[in-house]
């Protein structure tokens, strides 16, 4: 019996590699070539292609393959094409496509667990519009210049607290400032006067959700998704309240959050307490990465990356 269902599997692998091989054949003789100039493909393994670079670090492989083959190439990751473009003169050629082309939803999918559903990447091109509008409007330049005081305020504040000498962990304390001034100009007085300690913590754990596994597997049950989906619930929670609050009290502050609040989609309908919350967490990581890239492609004398 052993003997038996040993050879059934041997014969079941060797099927499935007789498939494999075929197919390909088929595709490489009959399916007609593109004759579209493609982007190169990095060697892979078979199946997997180049998972284990990728999991490795997407960064450290930009960094690699990019004097070899350019500011375009593809990495095959199973049955996925991921195509890089790096540099301002070709990464703009995303951003600006129509959604027909290039769907930015269907790239940035990874992003829903941290954002949360109904927001910016779950939802389709005209809503995610709006909501873009929304930060537009919460970034114009009389807003932005409204913060500048309360952005010099944090900075003089936390760096007064240094010594005249000594060594700090410069990235570390950057990030630091940046989620001080962001919970003061974005996130509200509530939450930098009596909730810093506990948003920032909870802050770190969905930053840290989000890995190079995470884009090809955003739920996959590994501890950093946990605890990246348990602080999404607890800041869903912590925002929640904030909000009825203001809304309860008829206060008004001068901060994105309130913007976010106040603002309505062009049917009429207010923004939902989840979308506000959703809203923020994007805001807040569009901000901090921006920043934070900026910093390492200056000290890694890679601005290409960017």
């Amino acid at each position: 019996m052993d003997v038996f269902d040993g050879n059934k599997f041997l014969n079941t692998v060797l099927l499935l590699i007789t498939t494999i091989i075929v197919a390909k054949l088929i595709s490489y003789f009959i399916i007609p070539k593109s004759k579209k100039r493609l982007p190169p493909i990095l060697p892979g393994w078979p199946i997997i292609g180049g998972l284990f670079r990728f999991l490795k670090g997407p960064i450290f492989m930009l960094r690699e393959e990019y004097p070899k083959l350019g500011g375009v190439f593809t990495l095959k990751i199973f049955h996925k094409n991921i195509t890089f473009l790096i540099g301002p003169e070709v990464s703009a050629h995303f951003f600006k496509a129509p959604e027909t082309d290039l769907s930015q939803q269907e790239v940035y999918q990874f992003n829903v667990p941290t954002f949360g559903p109904g927001v910016v990447f779950d939802v389709d091109y005209s809503v995610r519009q709006e909501q873009f509008r929304f930060f537009t409007e919460a970034l114009r330049v009389n807003k932005l210049k409204s913060y500048v005081n309360q952005m010099v305020s944090e900075a003089e504040d936390y760096f007064s607290k240094w010594g005249s000498s000594g060594e700090v962990d410069l990235k570390y304390e950057l990030e630091h400032l940046i989620i001080l001034t962001a919970s003061r100009c974005l996130l509200g007085r509530e939450v930098r006067d009596k909730l810093f300690d506990d948003v920032s913590a909870l802050f770190h754990d969905l930053d840290n959700g989000m890995l190079p596994i995470s884009v090809l597997f955003p739920y996959l049950p590994i501890p950093a998704h946990r605890r990246r989906d348990n602080a999404r619930k607890k800041l869903a929670e912590i925002f929640a309240n904030i909000i009825s609050s203001r809304k309860g009290s008829n206060k008004s502050e001068d901060d994105m959050l309130q913007c976010f609040i106040d603002s309505k989609y062009k049917d009429g309908r207010p923004t939902t307490e989840a979308e506000v919350t959703g809203l923020l967490i994007a805001a807040l990581f569009a901000g901090q990465h921006t920043t934070s890239l900026q910093e390492k492609g200056k000290s890694m004398t890679f601005p290409r990356v960017i």
